[in-house]
């Protein structure tokens, strides 16, 4: 699946270090420094975008490290979930469906957010 090229230039425009990524027919979209809000610990992690239905949820949010958050949303039951060779852990959150890429990633952001 080819991501559409001007909603791939606004997510630059607020992460400019993207890189597509598939595997087993899921494509993902790799951000390098993904900000979290605050009060999250870290502050800055890897974000790994699946905008596409996964795992009953319309859009997954995988993130490089768990971190202490005082968000609305638990961390997904499993420990952790290996993609692309490395470990990734998502919160338990639905977005909407049919957002833009920026809309989706600032959608599952909330989840974050106290």
């Amino acid at each position: 699946m080819a991501f559409p090229a001007d909603q791939i230039e606004a997510l630059k425009k607020l992460y400019p270090e993207l890189a597509a990524a598939s595997e087993g027919g899921t494509d993902f979209i790799r951000i390098e420094k993904l900000v979290l809000p605050e009060p999250c610990q870290p502050k800055v992690v890897a974000g790994l975008l699946c905008p596409t239905e996964r795992e009953g949820y319309p859009s997954r949010l995988f993130i490089s490290e768990k971190v202490n958050h005082s968000g609305k949303a638990n961390w997904n039951p499993a420990n952790g979930s290996m993609i692309l060779g490395q470990q990734w852990w998502a919160l338990s959150w639905k977005t909407r469906a049919g957002q833009t890429l920026v809309q989706t990633v600032l959608d599952h952001l909330g989840a974050f957010r106290p």
